[in-house]
C-alpha cells in the first residue's frame, strides 16, 4: 500500500471517529479490560487501559487506528504484562467466519496469484503454481452475500444451543457482525465467565458436535430392537439426542409413514447397515452443529474487535445485530460515505454496498464512492493513484 493510499485511509477513519465518537459502544467493566489497536503500519499495540468512555473516544480520534480491540477477559491490572495482569474471568466468546464454512461461491470469487510468474486463477490456493511450479502463492479470499448468509445460519444455530442447551438468557447474549467475514457472539454477565480453557473447550466441542457417536444415541451392533426402543431418544428430548431424533422425525425415507421416531430410526439403521448409518448420522451432526473457530472460544485472553469501530480491511462496522434475521451486513454495517474517490483496482469481483452494484474490475482506474473505494483498498485490491 503506497503512502498516498495510507494517508487517504487514515483521513477517512479519522473523520469517521470524529463524527461518530459518541456512538462507540464501550464494553461493561471497561476499567478491568485490556485494550489494543493496530496501526496502519500494521504495528500491534496492546496492554492499554481506559478509565472513561471519553478517554477511549479521544484516543480513537487522535490515533486513527486501523483496528481497535478489547479483551474478553477481566483483569486486576490490565496494563501489566500478560502473566502479571491477574486474570479474574472472561466473557464466553464465539467467532463464526466464512473461511471456516465451505460454500460453492468460493470457487467463483476467491482467487490466487503466483508471485513468481503472476499467473492467476479462481478457487482454492494450490500447493504450487500449475504454470511455473512456484510455491510463493498469494491467496485472495472474497466474501459475498452467500458467504455471509452461511455465517448467519451458523450464528442462529449457535444461539439455539446457548439458549436451549446451556440455559443462557437472551439478555446475556450479544450478537455482532464482525465488520468483515462473519459474526461474533458474546456471553456476558453469566457464571460461565469463570470457566477455564478446558471447560471452554468442552463447550466448543459440544456445539461443534465433536465426540458424538451411535452409542450415545442408544445404537450398537449387538443391541436388540427392544433395547434400542428403550435407549433411543425422542424428538422432544433435550440436547443433542433430541436434536438428532427431531431430524429423523422430520425426514422422509422410502415412504415410511409411522410417527414412532424410535421405530423409524431403527428401520433406517437396518436398511442402511451399521457403517452407512454411522456415516449418515455424522452428516446429520454436521448439519445440526455450528461451525466456530474453536481457538477463539478456548482463548481466555483473546482480544476482540470493539463494537461500532471500523474494520481496517473493509471500512465496515462491527455492528450489533438487534434483529439477526433481518440484518444485512452490506447495508446495516456500511459506515463510510459516498464522496467520490479515484482509485486503481487491480482485480475485484462484482459486489454490492448500500444496494449499489460495483464491478467487476480488472486493472483499471475507476471513480467510486468512499465506502466502495475503502472496501477494495482494505482488501489489498486497489490503491489511490
Amino acid at each position: 500500500m503506497n503512502e498516498k493510499t495510507v494517508a487517504v485511509l487514515k483521513q477517512a477513519f479519522k473523520e469517521f471517529y470524529f463524527k461518530n465518537a459518541e456512538k462507540i459502544i464501550t464494553p461493561i467493566r471497561m476499567k478491568e479490560r485490556e485494550f489494543g489497536y493496530m496501526s496502519f503500519d500494521k504495528v500491534m499495540v496492546r496492554h492499554l487501559s481506559f478509565q472513561t468512555e471519553g478517554d477511549l473516544r479521544a484516543f480513537l480520534i487522535k490515533e486513527m487506528p486501523h483496528s481497535v480491540y478489547y479483551s474478553c477477559a477481566y483483569y486486576y491490572e490490565p496494563t501489566f504484562a500478560m502473566d502479571e495482569k491477574g486474570w479474574k474471568g472472561a466473557d464466553l466468546i464465539f467467532d463464526i467466519d466464512a473461511d471456516d464454512i465451505p460454500t460453492r461461491c468460493k470457487e467463483e470469487h476467491d482467487h490466487w496469484i503466483c508471485k513468481d510468474c503472476n499467473f492467476m486463477d479462481k478457487g482454492k490456493r494450490p500447493d504450487k503454481c500449475p504454470k511455473c511450479e512456484g510455491m510463493r502463492i498469494d491467496e485472495k479470499n472474497w466474501v459475498c452475500p452467500l458467504c455471509l448468509k452461511a455465517t448467519k445460519d451458523e450464528a442462529i444455530k449457535l444461539m439455539d444451543f446457548l439458549l436451549k442447551d446451556f440455559g443462557i438468557t437472551k439478555e446475556n447474549i450479544e450478537v455482532y457482525f464482525s465488520g468483515g467475514r462473519g459474526y461474533h457472539v458474546t456471553v456476558e454477565r453469566s457464571a460461565l465467565e469463570e470457566l477455564d480453557q478446558l471447560a471452554r473447550s468442552e463447550i466448543s466441542d459440544y456445539v461443534s458436535g465433536i465426540g458424538l457417536n451411535l452409542e450415545s444415541l442408544g445404537i450398537s451392533k449387538r443391541a436388540s430392537y427392544e433395547k434400542m426402543q428403550r435407549m433411543l431418544p425422542l424428538a422432544n428430548d433435550s440436547g443433542w439426542r433430541g436434536r438428532i431424533a427431531k431430524f429423523f422425525s422430520e425426514m422422509e425415507f422410502e415412504c415410511y409413514n409411522s410417527n414412532d421416531v424410535k421405530d423409524k430410526m431403527i428401520y433406517i439403521y437396518r436398511k442402511m447397515k451399521h457403517k452407512n448409518f454411522e456415516n449418515f448420522v455424522g452428516e446429520v451432526i454436521g448439519k445440526l452443529s455450528t461451525k466456530i473457530d474453536a481457538m477463539v472460544t478456548t482463548d481466555i485472553h483473546r482480544i476482540f474487535r470493539l463494537p461500532n469501530t471500523l474494520h481496517g480491511s473493509t471500512g465496515m462496522l462491527k455492528r450489533r445485530c438487534d434483529d439477526l434475521l433481518s440484518f444485512d451486513p452490506f447495508i446495516d454495517a456500511v459506515a463510510l460515505g459516498e464522496e467520490p474517490m479515484q482509485i486503481f483496482v487491480d482485480h475485484s469481483p462484482k459486489f454490492t454496498l448500500m444496494g449499489k452494484i460495483f464491478g467487476p474490475y480488472k486493472s483499471e482506474r475507476v471513480k467510486l464512492p468512499l465506502m466502495a473505494a475503502v472496501y477494495l483498498i482494505g482488501k489489498g485490491l486497489a490503491e489511490v493513484d
